[in-house]
């Protein structure tokens, strides 16, 4: 099965449609290392944004995984009908921005928490590349708000919990949509205040501050998009 070149249209949920179909084709089977993150950016012809936001929503999904200096590779577990269980529920209907936010701060709250209580040292590098990564693309909302979303997709990663990180893929598109809207709507600074504070608060394991820290975070940035949603 040969790899196909990408268009424009759903680009990372295109790469991800190809990394499947190569699995459940056995053709990367349980344990396979996949080829590297440039590799398969010059295969498809798209962008790293592109690859590395497919390859995170099949990390989240548990169907790959990441070894810190080896690569990312298929689970060792990997239930045939897994993903013909799961995609059709990736594409979920536009939800109300306040919505998807209140939904953020009482799933994402304990997420930190979690991730304060369970991390290993893989994790903290993810948020902090994410991290360098929202610095680098300040003034860029777009590319600015997918690496927003790459930072708290890594402290769902980082709780360990199966659940949580499931639940965390399933909605990635519809939370990655709304975070565009959101970094259009409220600038960049909120994001990199908070994150680095709540950063700080999982390396220290202080599980009490980052769970406060993340509630009050997005509660803020609810705050902010009520009071311009208000404006006249």
């Amino acid at each position: 099965m040969g790899l196909k070149p990408i268009d424009n249209k759903s680009v990372s949920q295109r790469v991800l449609e190809q990394i499947k179909d190569h699995i459940i084709s056995g053709e990367w089977g349980p344990g396979t290392k996949i080829p590297g993150e440039m590799e398969l950016v010059e295969l498809f012809g798209v962008s790293r944004i592109s690859v590395r936001g497919a390859i995170h929503q099949l990390v989240g999904m548990g169907i790959l995984s990441i070894k810190r200096g080896e690569g990312t590779f298929v689970s060792e577990v990997f239930p045939k009908d897994y993903f013909n269980a799961l995609l059709p529920v990736l594409v979920i209907n536009k939800a109300d921005l306040l919505e998807i936010l209140e939904f953020r701060e009482m799933m994402e709250s304990e997420s930190a928490r979690a991730a304060a209580k369970r991390f290993e040292l893989g994790d903290i590098d993810r948020m902090k590349k994410a991290m360098e990564d929202m610095h680098k693309a300040e003034g860029d909302c777009s590319e600015f708000a997918d690496e927003d979303v790459n930072f708290h997709t890594a402290v769902a990663l980082a709780t360990h919990n199966t659940v949580i990180i499931k639940v965390n893929a399933i909605i990635h598109d519809m939370i990655k949509n709304a975070m565009h809207e959101i970094v259009t709507l409220t600038g960049f600074q909120g994001g990199l205040y908070y994150h680095k504070k709540i950063l700080e608060a999982i390396i220290a394991k202080d599980e009490e501050s980052a769970a406060k820290l993340m509630r009050e975070h997005i509660r803020t940035t609810i705050d902010k998009v009520k009071e311009i949603k208000c404006e006249p």
